[in-house]
């Protein structure tokens, strides 16, 4: 087994209770996340850090798991050992020597040692153990400490029982873990949008369902692609899909039919939202997220949110309504969905020419009334 040392953030400053659970809830989902890819992980919680263990072969892959996993600010590969001065001496000349041997021009290369002792039982204190490492290495290979911005900088844990060596940070997405703040369903297409709207909720502690309004063969195909990715998120996200387009067709004919085709975008977001309550209600949901963003299209203007939001029971989280375009697209990549979202374009068929910017919560009332009135009009017999 091959080990790595986990640190978290924001979990830390939880009440002592509160930590413990959401240190339970990391140490869960981590071993869920490799289960997922077919890892056998065992993950142990020793003191405000997680250790994590992994075959060998299952290595690299597991260093690229942890950096999707929600909670997780920090984690290094590292060498676990006894508490014993002399073996730390020697793993970390051992370790200082491999990470000097990747560097062709070792001239301007400094370093330091840097301990920490989470539980104070060792005999030597933290600056004890820096000058016990780092002397024999300045000595051996002549180079020059710099305690601030080192080029090769050991790391150096010491517990009651073990002690950690490494000389890599790699940085996680932060955050909380999931399962902490209940469960969110999101209406999810296959844009770019609401699979960044997805990750962030997921980042912030709460379970996934994802729903899929399907309107196309090839935009449920793509979904479900940025399903598979959402999934490394949380690995027990839940996917439903519904054939919107017969319904979508009727939506745009109907409005068509009383002249009011401009608000098909509004009354089709409307509609789907509450096809979302619904589905939240049958999911034992707590929230309900898009991917709406202030003023980026017609639909998401000021106004039209109000409109949109108008009769819903259930709380309507919208993560990126303050970002631009770039910071979503940036996230987008980060996270693995932008070549998926923008891999091929499926458009619409029911965006209207002009679609109204300024609608208001009176008029929707009155196109909704409309809209009854066709209905009824159609199904009467007498007519």
């Amino acid at each position: 087994m091959k080990k790595f040392i986990v640190r978290y953030g924001e979990i830390g400053t939880k009440s002592r209770q509160t930590m413990h659970r959401f240190e339970k809830l990391l140490a869960k989902n981590i071993s869920k996340l490799a289960k997922k890819h077919g890892i056998s992980a065992e993950v142990e919680i020793i003191h405000t850090r997680l250790i994590v263990d992994v075959p060998e072969e299952n290595f690299e892959k597991m260093k690229e798991l942890l950096k999707k996993v929600p909670g997780i600010v920090s984690f290094s590969p590292c060498y676990y050992i006894d508490p014993d001065i002399e073996q730390i001496k020697k793993i970390s000349s051992e370790l200082f020597e491999k990470e000097i041997e990747r560097y062709e021009n070792k001239e301007n290369i400094t370093f330091r040692v840097k301990t920490q002792r989470p539980q104070k039982k060792f005999p030597l204190t933290s600056l004890e153990v820096n000058m016990e490492v780092g002397g024999p290495i300045s000595e051996k290979y002549g180079i020059k400490v710099d305690l601030k911005n080192p080029t090769i900088s050991l790391d150096i844990e010491v517990f009651n029982e073990y002690a950690y060596v490494f000389a890599e940070r790699i940085e996680g997405i932060g955050g909380i873990p999931v399962g902490t703040q209940g469960r969110v369903i999101v209406l999810l297409s296959d844009g770019i949008d609401s699979p960044v709207s997805a990750y962030m909720m997921a980042k912030r502690g709460c379970k996934l369902l994802l729903l899929h309004m399907k309107t196309s063969d090839e935009g449920l195909e793509k979904t479900q692609k940025l399903v598979d990715v959402l999934s490394d998120f949380d690995p027990e996200a839940k996917f439903v899909y519904v054939d919107f387009n017969e319904e979508l067709a009727k939506i745009k004919a109907e409005l068509t039919e009383i002249n009011r085709d401009k608000y098909t975008c509004l009354y089709c977001k409307k509609y789907m939202l509450k096809l979302a309550e619904k589905h939240a209600k049958w999911h034992k949901c707590d929230a309900i997220v898009n991917g709406d963003n202030m003023g980026q299209v017609a639909s998401q203007t000021l106004k039209n949110l109000r409109v949109i939001s108008e009769g819903i029971d259930y709380p309507i989280l919208r993560p990126l309504i303050g970002l631009d375009k770039v910071e979503i697209m940036d996230i987008a990549r980060k996270i693995g969905t932008f070549d998926i979202s923008t891999s091929k374009e499926v458009s619409c068929f029911a965006v209207p020419k002009h679609p109204i910017t300024n609608a208001t919560p009176e008029e929707m009332e009155k196109i909704e009334e409309q809209l009854l009135n066709l209905r009824n009009c159609k199904t009467c017999k007498n007519c």
